[in-house]
């Protein structure tokens, strides 16, 4: 008696077991119930997620005798045909083998032909993205308008290869890939039907291994029973996949933690005799890394086994420190690639992390003050800030006054001032008009009045009077000409550097060869 794989002797025969896919399958099945269902469909997503499933249980919905349905019976002719493969009416196409014009011109010859036996004569096309250009133009007029009882179901894992004409004629879903907890559930479904012992952990391992895809766990499910004998242990799994206890990465997250120099060395030294994957012992760590951040964030952990000690952890280690170690843990993973060898190129990740940790015993203390500070800021408003203004300008204060204030050297004062932002920009556009009896007539080009607003002048004029002994009083003016500003003189300074650049490009030869070569051109603005 041949054997049948769990993949196939479990795939779904009705849209409600299809699993993970809620948002394709309640479309069709809308559509279904009004009759009013599309000539062309695509199915689009990684392998193992239900695209040909799908699309077999859509053709069922169009043939069974019971009428086209949101689910069909499973039981009528047509509906046991398609499950066993042999439904005359569904013509499933390998695009992989069959890429060919000719092959799609021998198959659109038969489209013209009415069903056998059934509603419709629908064409399953797998892996369509493999068909040739002249194959996609030959199908491009039938796939637009198809005979009445037609149907198109195409599939495909890169739907990016297909020309955009051919997507223009289909409705397009989108397959997820499928949860970690739905793939374990059907598991668990399957192991009870088929009478195996296994432990959820087991299940668990080999859901998290399948990335996504349901055909791939139900295929290392297969595997894991001949490996394990009919029982799915945690520990058969693991020597299977080859991973290894999430212990081993605790135990070295502790050692770090407690900055145990022995409980470290022999942390390692267990590890090492597993002879492992290091790049899975650091994908573990990270793993314990980000459910111990999300702990301390949200109060919440997806986690049920070691719920203990990622609580524990926690609440006893700052969350800077949790960040800093994850990410060493992901960036480890590059670096080991160029290291002497993996096993040293792990080993000099954790004494990373055993390093850092040392210094972070008075780090989180320094980065709070610092954010204590700046929160006193925002909250102190304008207020404390030219309350500090002030202490800093009056430090820099003897070293200001020693510099000659006249129209010539404003610019070059504007540029030296301790000052920041817009009162920079208003500084910037202003000229010195004058300077007697200790009193400053700057003026500003009509052209730049908006950056007048009485925040930036009073600043302006708080921080000249405070640093300048020169100055006692100051007064800004409106006047056409904006005379010599700090920047004019940049945009001046801009401009020659334009000039000079412009005078390169005619004269550099080895741009002017790579102008010839390339056939490119200069843009002179940029």
């Amino acid at each position: 008696m041949s054997y049948l794989v769990l993949a196939r002797k479990w795939r779904p025969k009705f849209f409600s077991e299809v699993s993970g896919q809620d948002h394709v399958v309640k479309p069709l099945q809308n559509s279904l119930n009004k009759d009013k269902v599309h000539h062309a469909f695509l199915f689009t997503g990684t392998r193992g997620v239900g695209k040909t499933t799908i699309a077999r249980l859509l053709a069922k919905a169009l043939n069974c005798e019971n009428g086209v349905t949101s689910e069909p019976c499973g039981k009528c002719q047509p509906c046991t045909s398609i499950d066993d493969g042999n439904f005359i009416d569904l013509i499933e196409v390998d695009a992989a083998s069959q890429r060919g014009i000719d092959d799609t011109r021998e198959l659109l010859e038969n489209s013209q032909y009415t069903p056998s036996t059934g509603r419709y004569k629908v064409y399953l096309i797998d892996e369509v993205h493999q068909l040739t250009k002249e194959a996609f133009n030959a199908l491009l007029k039938t796939l637009e308008e198809p005979p009445p009882h037609m149907k198109f179901l195409l599939a495909t894992t890169e739907s990016e290869k297909i020309p955009i004409t051919v997507l223009s004629r289909c409705l397009k879903f989108n397959l997820k890939k499928i949860s970690e907890d739905t793939i374990q559930q059907r598991m668990i479904d399957i192991c009870k039907k088929e009478k195996i012992k296994y432990e959820d952990n087991a299940l668990g391992l080999i859901s998290q291994a399948s990335d996504g895809s349901m055909r791939d766990g139900l295929s290392l499910l297969d595997q894991a029973l001949a490996y394990g004998d009919y029982n799915l242990t945690t520990e058969h799994i693991e020597n299977m996949l080859g991973t290894i206890d999430i212990n081993y990465s605790i135990n070295l997250l502790v050692a770090i933690f407690n900055q145990d120099k022995e409980q470290l060395h022999e942390a390692l030294k267990e590890v090492d005799e597993l002879y492992p994957d290091y790049s899975l012992i650091l994908n573990s760590m990270a793993s314990l890394l980000q459910e111990i951040a999300f702990k301390q964030v949200t109060d919440k952990t997806d986690k049920t086994i070691n719920l203990d000690i990622i609580e524990s952890i926690a609440m006893n280690q700052e969350p800077d420190l949790i960040q800093l170690l994850y990410q060493i843990a992901i960036t480890s993973k590059r670096d080991m690639e160029i290291a002497p060898s993996m096993k040293e190129g792990f080993r000099m990740s954790i004494l990373r992390m055993f390093s850092f940790s040392i210094n972070e015993e008075i780090a989180p203390i320094q980065t709070l003050e610092k954010k204590t500070v700046k929160i006193q800021k925002i909250e102190n408003g304008s207020e404390s800030q030219s309350k500090n203004n002030n202490n800093r300008q009056s430090e820099t204060k003897p070293k200001a006054t020693t510099h000659v204030m006249n129209s010539k050297t404003w610019p070059n004062r504007v540029n030296e001032m301790n000052i920041n932002g817009t009162v920079r920009q208003l500084a910037s556009h202003c000229s010195l008009e004058s300077i007697k009896d200790q009193k400053l007539l700057l003026t500003i080009d009509t052209m730049h009045e908006h950056h007048l607003s009485t925040n930036r002048v009073d600043a302006l004029k708080n921080y000249l009077i405070s640093n300048y002994d020169s100055i006692k009083s100051v007064d800004i003016a409106l006047k056409s000409n904006d005379g010599r500003t700090l920047a004019k003189k940049r945009s001046e300074a801009n401009e020659e550097q334009k000039i000079m650049n412009q005078s390169r490009i005619k004269t550099d030869p080895n741009l002017q060869q790579y102008m010839e070569l390339f056939d490119a051109k200069i843009d002179e603005e940029s």
